[in-house]
């Protein structure tokens, strides 16, 4: 059945959406979000099914960056990978599908890949917002697994934050006595009327080793700084925005001795990243507000291993825009990006030019139209894109929500059903990741094509308040189907992974696959502790029915938190359980598909002004094995340690 067919049948099933009204008594403990329809909305009158994470529980479960923090939502796959980044996954789409946003602005990797967490404070965050599914019509190529919009605390008035964190790897360290370090500063003042914000991150990791009589190294060494200097001012008519970043990254992870020598060959990369951007935002009509943001990104990285460095130089630019107007019961949502990237890469010690200016460029535009009314919602939108290298590509899509009154609760049924799509960026196309000091390499291929998908998708979220209004439960059930054609994927080179004795893999399109699955959360809440329960299944496909790869088909996670009010303690602990995922023909065997990390944590707030806690990360110390390269063994487990980190948070 094809998608014109789909969308025809939900047309005609709209009248049966009337069938009731929601109930008033319910208090959801609203929260207003943005992100399922481009504009403010409250979460239950979202057309699009919206998870939300508050900022209090974001600064309690993270010590610093965002990657403990999407651990802790439904449905989000993290994990950290071999070298030393994190891999997110959402409804079976990875990284490079999933859009990550702060304050509905793409956090961007210049070279097309998924963002580093590591680069986002969580020491600033309201809340984060989480579609999970396609949403290319709203948000473009990135976002055919979904968005996650991490929404940032506006503060009126001075304000000085400081945080610090440190940690140990416990059983894993490199030397005795090695502890990590994370500052966040974050500090607010105004000048002649300019709001003034500076935002700092800091991180001293000492990385760790799962064997010391061997010279390879498990996790890296690293010192990253991340800077954000914004300044805004509102105006008579509209409000100026600017903001300026800056990233430094640095690491060093060693890998191997020539033979016959003592000299310790090492992996590093230093990054130097640079990020202008300049808003302006409408003010006067608040009914009919408009936005145009620029940006512009410098990149330069050196990677590799020490005797064979890469030089990676990458400049973006990019102009985006949107204008909402309000009718009788119809809000519409219009607007537009210009974007361009261009990417060099060269080994200068040889004198090798392996990329030489490759560039690209597209313009988009998109539509949105939202009829509310008062027992029904409907949510269409168009988006076409001209790509410079690929011509025209469009996607339409429907999603409609109703309410129902269940007893003392309410029912709310939520369904999508569209198309999206992504053009390969140049990071697929011809850039070279040469890990093998870890055992495999990414070869880019610059014959790939776009990828397209039609994607169907339903959902039912049920809100009540039980045993006379003493706790609160929220369950929510959702399906989806996705049909992709081209879908860009990294695939194993069988033969030149046997010529080279290292894991070759290429980006390749693979003609057809079909994911589907779904997502169960159940979350109860009482006044001193809630619990929350999530299910997630998938199961993906190709058009020879072999399963794709590192995509679990089982995820389980479990958080329950308590909170003692005579000594302002709140006690944490959460799960995450992940198993199933397809085994490539290239390994010999299977270490271990399955596994389960368990967190816990403590914070207790001794002042206004002063807080402090403590965790335990991966208590269970449940990581890769360190043999299973040797052995051409599958471990589905990630690259992590046990880890006892403390902290204290002092506002001025």
């Amino acid at each position: 059945m094809n998608i014109k067919i789909k969308l025809s049948a939900l047309i005609l099933a709209m009248p049966m959406l009337t069938l009731a009204k929601p109930s008033s008594d319910i208090d959801q403990h609203e929260r207003i979000v943005v992100t399922g329809t481009r504009t403010a909305k409250l979460l239950s009158d979202s057309a699009v099914l919206v998870d939300v994470i508050d900022g209090e529980t974001i600064a309690k479960i993270s010590q610093g960056t965002l990657a403990q923090a999407l651990n802790y939502i439904p449905g989000v796959v993290v994990k950290r990978s071999v070298k030393d980044g994190y891999n997110i996954q959402m409804q079976g789409f990875d990284g490079d599908h999933v859009l990550i946003l702060i304050d509905g602005q793409p956090v961007i990797s210049p070279t097309g890949s998924s963002a580093d967490l590591d680069q986002i404070p969580a020491s600033n965050i309201a809340q984060i917002e989480v579609i999970r599914g396609a949403a290319s019509v709203m948000y473009g190529s990135s976002a055919m697994g979904g968005v996650i919009n991490i929404i940032t605390k506006n503060t009126d008035g001075p304000a000085l934050k400081f945080d610090y964190d440190i940690s140990q790897y416990q059983g894993n360290t490199r030397d005795d006595g090695d502890l990590n370090h994370t500052i966040k500063i974050h500090a607010v003042e105004s000048f002649s009327g300019w709001r003034t914000q500076l935002s700092a991150l800091l991180i001293d990791d000492q990385g760790y080793d799962y064997d010391s009589e061997t010279v390879s190294q498990d996790a890296a060494s690293v010192e990253k700084k991340f800077i954000t200097l914004t300044a805004n001012k509102a105006h008579q008519a509209f409000s100026t925005n600017i903001k300026y970043q800056w990233l430094s990254e640095t690491k060093l992870r060693d890998s191997s001795v020539i033979p016959g020598q003592s000299e310790v060959i090492y992996y590093k990369t230093d990054v130097d990243q640079q990020q202008i951007d300049l808003g302006l935002k409408s003010s006067s009509n608040p009914k009919a507000p408009w936005q145009l943001n620029a940006r512009y990104i410098t990149h330069q990285e050196t990677s590799g291993q020490s005797n064979s460095i890469r030089d990676t130089n990458i400049i973006m630019s990019e102009i985006n825009g949107q204008k909402v107007f309000q009718f009788s019961d119809v809000e519409l949502v219009t607007g537009g990006v210009i974007h361009a990237d261009k990417l060099d890469q060269d080994k200068p010690k040889q004198g090798i030019i392996e990329i030489n200016n490759e560039n690209r460029a597209s313009v988009e535009a998109f539509v949105q139209g939202n009829w509310l009314k008062s027992d029904y919602q409907v949510l269409a939108g168009m988006r076409s894109q001209y790509d410079s290298d690929f011509g025209w590509h469009s996607a339409l899509r429907l999603s409609i929500m109703t309410n129902f009154t269940l007893g003392k609760g309410e029912l709310q049924w939520r369904a999508g059903i569209g198309q999206s799509y992504r053009v390969p960026n140049l990071k697929e196309r011809f850039y070279v990741f040469d890990h093998s000091a870890l055992g495999y390499m990414v070869l880019g291929n610059k014959d790939l094509a776009p990828e397209t998908a039609e994607s169907i998708s339903s959902s039912l979220t049920f809100n009540t308040s039980i045993a006379d209004n003493f706790a609160d439960l929220r369950s929510d059930i959702s399906v989806h189907y996705s049909k992709t054609k081209d879908l860009v994927d990294s695939v194993i080179d069988l033969e030149q992974s046997a010529d080279t004795g290292l894991s070759i893999y290429q980006y390749q399109n693979i003609s057809e696959a079909k994911i589907h699955g779904i997502d169960i959360s159940t979350q109860l809440n009482f006044s001193q502790w809630k619990t929350q329960f999530n299910y997630s299944y998938l199961t993906s496909q190709d058009e020879n029915n072999e399963r794709l790869l590192s995509r679990p088909r089982h995820q389980v996670k479990f958080n329950i938190n308590y909170h003692i009010d005579a000594y302002d303690i709140e006690l944490i602990a959460y799960a995450v359980y992940q198993a199933g995922e397809a085994v490539s023909k290239s390994y010999q065997g299977v270490e271990k598909n399955e596994y389960t990390t368990v967190n816990a944590l403590l914070n207790q707030t001794l002042t206004e002004k002063l807080s402090w806690r403590i965790s335990v990360d991966n208590i269970f110390d449940e990581h890769k094995s360190p043999s299973t390269n040797s052995q051409n063994l599958f471990d589905a487990r990630p690259v992590s340690s046990r880890t006892i980190s403390a902290g204290i948070s002092y506002q001025f």
